[in-house]
């Protein structure tokens, strides 16, 4: 084959070639040649590659440095063993927290405990990080309560982050809210460089400790109403209004172990309030109330029967039917279809994961915001 023949590919091919490489080569591509170099930079070669991106899993061990893995859809459960590539290691961000969320190749990071407002987003393809500071005249005390999303809106395709925040009037007795006197919606476009007030939710009581789950351009919190019943709370980034999903029905009336999530394409709850069971729906038509299947019934192990504290994040599911899922901040479990019960991953250790689609989107992109490099 003749030397001139891959240079004079139209750029449209040489981008699809280019995308279909792993993460780890796309980056050597880089260096082969300015051309090259150029091309794989471009808008059009960025939005080809995560269109056709599989989602993987972002991994940040504690006290160690963080890694990014891509599944394949082969696994040997009787060996504890996951088949996957690691696309980029040692990530040694210089931000202490939690990596909440994913959009669009684009992890939000929040610290929960020491400074809860702190928050960034970051890429690890590109090494690049945006710290995103709150009004100076936000701040709350308990038992008021903020929780965050981040998404990408359908049409503009911008970034955005959301904050809820809220008071509590609580029951002293039981610590249930009575009534919220105060609620509150923030949305920061990323490349605006500052907070927007928009129209607030519906009285629900948010939960501090969950992020929206961000499915087709929208962000969704399980929420419970001043009766502590479960719904769903929705906002669209685009038109950045809110509206209520009903949500499926709890185990036993509850809403402290269940939770929303994205699971592949679908929205979906799931339930840990069961001592012997995991219990996932699964919305099958999205936006439709009566779509809401019971789509797994998960057996807990010896082990991990009895009182449960921890919400059960479904992470993904593969072809056979079994599951990947994080219990809690830090542990991974997998369940068998074959068993119909989970078995404890230890190959990663204890570790803060989120399910994550590689991207080499720059945040330099964004204009006007301040890009720091790890």
């Amino acid at each position: 084959m003749k030397e001139e023949f891959f240079t004079n590919l139209p750029s449209h091919i040489t981008i699809d070639i280019l995308s279909r490489l792993s993460v780890p080569t796309i980056l050597l591509c880089k260096s082969v040649c300015k051309p090259w170099l150029d091309l794989l930079t471009t808008q059009e070669f960025i939005n080809h590659h995560l269109s056709n991106s599989s989602p993987g899993l972002a991994v940040f061990p504690e006290f160690l440095s963080s890694q990014l893995y891509e599944f394949k859809d082969e696994h040997n459960l009787e060996h504890h063993e996951l088949h996957y590539n690691i696309l980029i290691t040692n990530l040694k961000l210089p931000l202490h927290g939690f990596i909440s969320t994913s959009a669009n190749g684009v992890l939000l990071w929040r610290n929960a405990n020491i400074r809860p407002n702190a928050l960034a987003i970051c890429n690890p393809i590109t090494r690049e990080y945006i710290e995103i500071h709150s009004p100076q005249d936000f701040d709350y005390t308990y038992p008021q309560v903020v929780t965050f999303g981040f998404g990408a809106s359908r049409v503009s395709n911008e970034h955005k982050l959301v904050r809820v925040f809220h008071d509590c009037i609580l029951d002293q007795d039981t610590y249930r809210v009575l009534q919220i006197p105060k609620s509150e919606c923030h949305v920061y476009t990323v490349g605006a460089g500052s907070w927007r007030r928009v129209a607030p939710p519906a009285p629900f009581v948010y939960s501090c400790h969950s992020v929206g789950a961000f499915l087709n351009g929208n962000l969704h919190w399980l929420v419970l109403d001043l009766d502590n019943k479960p719904v769903i709370s929705c906002f669209d980034l685009e038109t950045e209004m809110f509206r209520v999903f009903s949500a499926p029905p709890p185990h036993q009336g509850g809403g402290l172990l269940i939770d929303v999530f994205a699971l592949g394409e679908s929205l979906c709850v799931c339930d840990n309030s069961s001592e012997d069971e995991i219990v996932i729906w699964l919305m099958k038509e999205y936006g439709d109330e009566k779509s809401w299947r019971k789509e797994y019934v998960i057996s807990k192990i010896e082990d991990y029967k009895g009182q449960s504290y921890e919400v059960v994040r479904p992470l993904k599911v593969f072809k056979d039917g079994d599951m990947l899922m994080a219990c809690g901040e830090f542990s991974l479990f997998y369940s068998s279809s074959k068993t119909r019960t989970i078995s404890r991953i230890e190959m990663f250790g204890y570790a803060n994961s989120v399910v994550h689609t590689s991207s080499f989107l720059s945040l330099t992109s964004f204009g006007t915001e301040n890009v720091s490099y790890f």
